[in-house]
């Protein structure tokens, strides 16, 4: 039976090693980063390999320094196993909340916001105003939008948006 406990032991650590050096690289598998973690992410081929990394090694361990395994060793065994999985889940918790969403703000999110004239594209005769183009820092990094207005702006010179109305920036 020992041999039993070993074979999957070593089978087990060995695809958690490549796995884990695949990951160094980006060749992860089995990895759902679009959705929250849920049941389906630990009850997977990585739930299963750290269960039995828990199982087999407790058993593995258990054999090798006293030579017999109890009834009461295969109970701790599975208890490890499953202590695994929730480590498991709880460090995809943890590594999903440290991601950052990029949200590109547009529109009246932008009003009120710091920016810089680019460029000067012209003059508006029907709006009696002249036209830019800005650069606002956004969540994503630093964007292009086009602005208005009655005042004379230099490149260079910084502005703060004050309003949003037909797909300009007023400012």
């Amino acid at each position: 039976m020992e041999q039993i406990y070993y074979g999957v032991a070593i089978v087990v650590y060995g695809v958690f090693i490549v796995r884990f050096i695949l990951s160094w690289v980006g060749g992860d598998f089995d990895v759902d980063a679009d959705a929250d973690i849920d049941l389906s992410d630990v009850v997977s081929f990585k739930g299963a390999t750290h269960f039995l990394m828990g199982v087999s090694g407790w058993l593995s361990v258990k054999s090798y320094t006293t030579h017999n395994v109890e009834w009461y060793d295969y109970i701790a065994a599975i208890a490890l196993g499953l202590i695994f999985v929730v480590v498991l889940y709880f460090v995809y918790k943890f590594m999903m909340s440290l991601e950052k969403k990029a949200q590109v703000l547009t529109g009246k999110q932008l009003v009120g916001k710091d920016a810089k004239v680019y460029l000067t594209t012209g003059y508006d005769s029907v709006d009696d105003m002249c036209k830019y183009i800005i650069t606002v820092d956004n969540n994503v990094g630093t964007m292009e939008y086009p602005a208005k207005s009655k005042s004379v702006y230099n490149v260079g010179d910084s502005v703060t948006i004050s309003d949003y109305a037909n797909a300009y920036y007023i400012i």
